[in-house]
């Protein structure tokens, strides 16, 4: 059975499981009624809950509810808040004199019924009369239940939604732990990005679902519309690092690059504004539209990607895809995902948050297999160059000749070196010279000459002049309608015509002829 199918079995299981809470002991508990007349903001879903829907209204909203039917030899009714974000909570009795607090606003320890949702226990508001006050508040989008459920239908409701968090969250820190052993075998920035991004995801099951207020941070009060929002724009910031690093888009789409720094910046600015009473419609919307924005953007550079074969991205465009998806079943159903029904809400988490561990898994091992591959190659072509040094120790002559990089680490230096060209462009710089090289690498000019000649079999002149024809065809398929004078200066020649033949010798082409592929009915207009 192959791992998608394991990923899949287990989400059906998680659906399957949602279903067996709803039952209830509905024999042994009353009927909950609201008394507002204006339904516009709620609806009476059955006999025993309410669904309020207020939309985005961070003023204080007073409501009264009758409770009925109540069986006498019963004590154990409670009134529940499900799945909410409600900053705050407060039930009192008819007259106002008892009243309890709950909600994320306020620490956990000072509840009544500490828990993962607000709870209050019913009997000690029903003494004098069967109605009780209830006042919510949250600068959240209140969308919430209320329901009226009996002490076992309580424990099965949140030992199930907790044992599925739980779960999620095994999963998420599996996938963790398999991520810092690649980074510290390869060091590649892009997973510890995506590190940062799973984290991310962790915090969030925390957060959002409360059992961090809960288990974690019982005595401090965290409201849940402001974790929500930081938690979100902490995803879409650590998610561009790791996006631009893995698809190399400072290099391959220097464009996008910008535009992802700008939505780092924004994401950033938005995190502040959620500490503040500005608007949160505005900042829920801005998050959306960014989101949007950034994996739409990333499944389209991860297709060219794909098409020019520069990297292998079939898992990749799979995972955006299902990230996308998350975020567009929220937006168009978000009544339906994220509302009184928690059979749906736990079904949507259990369902699509493996799906996307699991993409995004294998990701991370296509690409680590890749960089495994390399890095097999170089330690033959090294272990090839050493042993050519122990062949060649003593000249025609009879005299020994020793290797002026024998004692150093050669795969550091090399990884030191790819480092300089890929990341840093070191080779556009117009006037280097092999002696600057040797200063950044900490080395002698004869060491890093016999390293590029014995190791990597080429010259210092011909390993600039590849790099920098490289670059130029990147930017020519980025942007075929560039100036081929100032393609030629800006990736670091100092002449058209070493430009020219350096083209012509590591494409086959001039650069007008490659230009052409991208352009095949376009009309060439001179360089000058």
């Amino acid at each position: 059975m192959s791992r998608l199918t394991v990923f899949l079995v287990l989400a059906l299981i998680f659906g399957v499981s949602t279903q067996t809470y709803a039952q209830g002991d509905e024999n042994g508990v009353g009927h909950l009624r609201i008394l507002n007349r204006d339904h516009a903001n709620w609806k009476q879903i059955d006999d025993f809950s309410v669904l309020l829907d207020w939309g985005f209204y961070s003023e204080p909203i007073d409501l009264r509810f009758r409770i009925g039917n109540l069986p006498e030899e019963s004590k154990t009714e409670f009134l529940i808040f499900p799945w909410s974000h409600l900053d705050s909570v407060q039930v009192c009795d008819l007259k106002e004199e008892n009243c309890v607090q709950a909600g994320f606003g306020h620490p956990v320890d000072e509840w009544l019924i500490p828990g993962i949702f607000p709870v209050f226990p019913l009997r000690k508001f029903l003494e004098h009369s069967s109605e009780i006050n209830v006042r919510i508040q949250s600068r959240n989008y209140i969308l919430s239940e209320v329901r009226l459920v009996s002490a076992e239908e309580l424990y099965s409701i949140t030992t199930l939604y907790s044992a599925i968090m739980f779960s999620l969250l095994a999963v998420v820190i599996v996938q963790i732990a398999y991520l810092l052993n690649s980074y510290f075998r390869l060091r590649s920035k892009w997973i510890l990005y995506q590190i940062l991004f799973s984290f991310g995801m962790a915090l969030t099951f925390l957060f959002v679902s409360g059992i961090a207020s809960r288990y974690l941070f019982p005595g401090f009060g965290f409201p849940l519309s402001l974790g929500k929002k930081i938690m979100i724009g902490y995803l879409i910031i650590s998610g561009t690092l790791w996006v631009s690093h893995f698809l190399k888009i400072r290099q391959n789409f220097k464009p996008i690059w910008y535009f992802y720094n700008a939505v780092n910046c924004i994401s950033g600015i938005l995190i502040v504004l959620s500490f503040t009473p500005f608007p949160r419609l505005f900042i829920s919307r801005s998050f959306t539209i960014l989101y949007l924005a950034v994996t739409g953007i990333a499944i389209v550079l991860s297709i060219i990607a794909m098409k020019r074969k520069t990297i292998q991205t079939r898992w990749f465009v799979m995972s955006m895809f299902s990230l996308l998806a998350i975020e567009i079943l929220n937006i168009i159903s978000y009544k339906t995902y994220f509302s009184f029904d928690g059979k749906s809400f736990l079904f949507f988490m259990g369902f699509f948050v493996p799906i996307n561990i699991f993409l995004t898994s294998r990701v991370v091992r296509t690409r680590i297999r890749e960089l495994e591959f390399e890095i097999a190659l170089r330690r033959k072509e090294l272990e090839n160059f050493q042993n050519g040094i122990m062949e060649n120790q003593s000249d025609p002559s009879g005299e020994k000749r020793k290797s002026t990089i024998i004692g150093i680490n050669v795969e550091e230096t090399l990884a030191r070196l790819n480092r300089l060209l890929d990341e840093d462009k070191i080779y556009m710089e117009e006037e280097l010279r092999i002696s600057d090289l040797a200063a950044v690498l900490g080395l002698s000019v004869h060491q890093v000459s016999e390293l590029l000649n014995q190791v990597l079999n080429i010259s210092f002149p011909d390993l600039l002049k590849k790099y920098r024809i490289e670059e130029a065809k990147r930017i020519i398929a980025n942007n075929p309608s560039v100036n081929i004078l100032n393609l030629a200066f800006s990736v670091g020649f100092q002449s058209k015509s070493s430009f020219y033949d350096s083209f012509k010798k590591y494409t086959g082409l001039t650069p007008q002829e490659f230009r052409k592929t991208f352009l095949p009915d376009s009309d060439e207009e001179p360089e000058t």
